[in-house]
């Protein structure tokens, strides 16, 4: 993944800093338009679950903003999930290498207002202050250095949900601006699901083993977990679905031939992040690590539950109308803000999060019950 790629992010900070410094020169007496924008961008440099909870703002600007031409830059890393995002005219996507791409992109539309959603990457600013945009919004975050050249700044917080913090760059424009995340799901190509990607009902339970980003084993939840709870929604009469990118069936099935009792079927790689959407909005309930997936799930409507350890489920955990988000019983847990604040020695915690905890999380969501009557 990008983001998670430490050269990258050591460049972000050697080069990003001074660079967000400089190129804020270049902005320096340019002039503001009082008329309401008529071209509008957003930058999501981040991963998945970054640019689906982006929608609370992308949507609730476009209410103010009717007739607006709306325009999205992703990374590669969340490229997928553009298509998800409601509201948008025009998309692109770059690695975040391509600062030269993106900066040519930017410069030929001609924006009104630029929103960087970036939290601490400095290329975000870099961006903005290169884009020719009449006004750029960023975040204000505290000890990255990375605010010189925006027009209008928000103060990022670790005390409220992403969500809340995604809300407030568009308070710059809007004081009063409210909203919640959206999706859109296309039509798929061939109008509906792959063949036998899932039962036809929706007595099934999906499993999201696998985080992404640095130290990701430290989000892993054990696989004997895993297996003992695939084992008991099995005894409740649920099938149960293991799903992935194209790069965790190996893993998937690895799993699977370590636990041949585990009566599961993995998904991985068979479905689009569409299909996938699709997919988990029928099921019965979704039980996931911090991940995109887990976002996508409970913005599907699925009764969602998070497990948390180091990510902290007040800035980071589901949005949707039946989510539940578990913390491990003890240990070093809950400390992630920005997403690489990590101890020196960090101690695996998410084996402190048992089992009947998450059982108990999908009662309290009416699951079983639902399967009962």
């Amino acid at each position: 993944m990008e983001r998670g790629n430490r050269l990258n992010r050591l460049l972000d900070r050697a080069l990003g800093i001074p660079l967000a410094a400089f190129t804020a020169l270049l902005r320096c007496g340019r002039a503001v338009s009082a008329a309401p924008p008529g071209r509008v961008g957003f930058l999501c440099l981040g991963a998945i679950g970054d640019l689906l909870l982006l929608t609370a703002l992308t949507s609730a600007l476009r209410r103010r903003l009717p007739h607006a031409h709306f325009a999205l830059l992703t990374s590669n890393a969340n490229a997928g999930a553009a298509r998800l995002v409601p509201h948008m005219d025009q998309c692109a996507s770059f690695g975040v290498r391509q600062v030269p791409s993106m900066v040519a992109w930017l410069r030929r539309q001609k924006f009104d207002v630029l929103v960087d959603s970036s939290q601490w990457v400095r290329l975000g600013a870099v961006l903005c202050n290169l884009s020719g945009a009449g006004m750029t919004i960023g975040f204000d975050t505290a000890g990255q250095c990375r605010n010189f050249g925006y027009t209008r700044t928000a103060q990022h917080r670790n005390d409220r949900h992403e969500v809340e913090n995604f809300l407030a760059l568009g308070r710059t424009l809007y004081d009063d601006l409210q909203g919640v995340p959206e999706l859109h799901l296309p039509d798929l190509p061939d109008g509906g699901e792959p063949p036998d990607a899932a039962p036809a009902d929706n007595t099934f339970v999906c499993l999201h083993m696998w985080p992404s980003g640095i130290h990701a084993r430290l989000k892993e939840w054990p696989a004997e977990h895993w297996a003992q709870l695939a084992r008991l929604l099995d005894e409740r009469g649920f099938q149960v679905l293991l799903t992935g990118s194209g790069a965790d069936a190996a893993r998937n099935e690895a799993f699977l031939r370590a636990f041949p009792q585990c009566r599961a079927r993995s998904l991985a790689g068979r479905v689009g992040l569409t299909e996938l959407a699709r997919l988990l909005g029928r099921a019965a309930a979704v039980v996931s690590v911090n991940t995109g997936t887990m976002h996508l799930a409970a913005l599907c409507g699925a009764p969602t539950v998070g497990l948390h350890g180091p990510t902290n489920p007040l800035r980071w955990g589901p949005v949707g109308p039946r989510t539940c988000s578990l913390l491990p019983d003890r240990g070093e847990y809950a400390y992630l803000n920005l997403g690489f604040e990590y101890p020196r020695i960090p101690q695996p915690c998410m084996e402190f999060l048992p089992v009947e905890d998450v059982m108990d999380g999908l009662g309290r969501l009416g699951v079983f019950r639902s399967a009962e009557s």
